[in-house]
């Protein structure tokens, strides 16, 4: 036999990489020439890859360009509903310290806490205009792939044609590109009903003027909804009404959207969200089993009752205890609670029952 050497074993290494190269090459192939959903062998032979390269070929499956466009919108909403849910609470945090009996904010030897709350609001006001256009972007990406046919009249029936949505968007080309509107603090005390109030207003002759200087990007046929609105809105415009307003009606669209996309119809898309889930609880499987397989062999496994916090809620354990310590069905419940994607299987299953049943009894006080 030849001598074993380094020389050799890189040569034979080079040659297995060449094969398992080869084969994933054909497994690309066929997934990308594959009718939805995968067949289950073909499916299996992707799940069995290392994560990097079931998600490379993945890229060719049917439904990975709707995937990706829908991940991307996604994000993106989750950003744009984060953005509103701050600006509006930093307005409530502003009203309840201008409105507390103990407010100085106002006190000309405290203007550096109101004018950090100005700059708050003008940062909040700034990334959620932006965000409202990154979210109609990646909607249009969305729907440039798969045109769904009630877009255009979901539009008009949620967002209105009163012009809210063409003035939001209209905020953001001022703020980003023109002109930084600043917001101003507002305080109101009707003595008809004793309500007080306080929010942050933007001006809006002030909004006028920048319209008035960039005619080529506000004052085209398509602002004619956007110039109305700001016609017709009060000479302070209370930026809590305007985006309280909006959020409701953004909610109502984008979740008409994201039940369109999680539709049955869309076969493709469902079988390449699959596919993904299934990688994840292969994954994770093979991690738990190699964790707790490791564990049962130790001559004292540890004991999985102090790792439960971790993974479950304080109601979960005050249900978890409520069953018998260490039964199956108490197992069967702590494996319900952590295990949300369905990854565990009978075996794994039957090394959890087996690690509990080795716990020890619990610590008397």
């Amino acid at each position: 036999m030849p001598q074993l050497t380094r020389e050799l074993l890189n040569e034979l290494w080079a040659r297995q990489e060449e094969r398992e190269a080869a084969r994933r090459e054909q497994i690309r192939q066929a997934v990308a020439a594959s009718a939805v959903p995968l067949p289950p062998e073909l499916a299996q032979a992707v799940i069995n890859l290392n994560d990097k390269y079931t998600r490379a070929i993945l890229r060719d499956h049917p439904g990975y360009a709707l995937a990706e466009r829908r991940d991307s919108y996604l994000t993106s909403l989750a950003i744009m509903e984060q953005c509103l849910e701050d600006l509006l609470a930093a307005i409530c945090v502003f009203e309840n310290a201008a409105l507390s009996e103990e407010n100085t904010l106002f006190n000309p030897n405290e203007n550096d806490a109101l004018s950090r709350f100005e700059r708050q609001i003008q940062k909040e006001l700034f990334a959620t205009a932006n965000a409202a256009a990154s979210l109609v972007d990646h909607a249009r990406r969305v729907i440039k792939r798969h045109p769904l046919p009630e877009f255009k009249s979901k539009l008009e029936e949620t967002f209105g044609v009163d012009g809210l949505h063409d003035f939001v968007i209209a905020l953001r080309v001022m703020l980003h590109h023109l002109h930084m509107v600043e917001a101003g603090w507002n305080l109101t005390h009707s003595f008809s009903d004793g309500v007080r109030t306080a929010t942050f207003m933007i001006q809006k002759d002030v909004v006028l003027r920048v319209i008035a200087a960039a005619p080529e990007r506000f004052q085209r046929p398509t602002d004619a909804a956007m110039l109305a609105y700001v016609e017709t809105a009060s000479d302070s415009i209370d930026l809590r009404a305007v985006f309280n307003d909006y959020r409701a009606r953004m909610a109502r669209f984008h979740g008409w959207m994201t039940k369109e996309l999680a539709s049955d119809a869309l076969i493709a898309l469902r079988d390449y969200d699959r596919l993904i889930q299934e990688k994840v609880n292969s994954d994770q499987r093979m991690q738990w089993k190699a964790l707790i397989g490791n564990w049962l062999n130790w001559k004292s496994s540890p004991d999985p009752h102090k790792h439960l916090p971790r993974f479950l809620s304080q109601s979960q354990l005050d249900e978890t205890y409520k069953l018998p310590r260490n039964s199956k069905p108490q197992v069967d419940l702590i494996i319900s609670y952590m295990d949300r994607n369905n990854a565990c299987d009978d075996a794994l299953r039957q090394q959890a029952y087996q690690l509990f049943e080795r716990s020890p009894p619990p610590e008397r006080e």
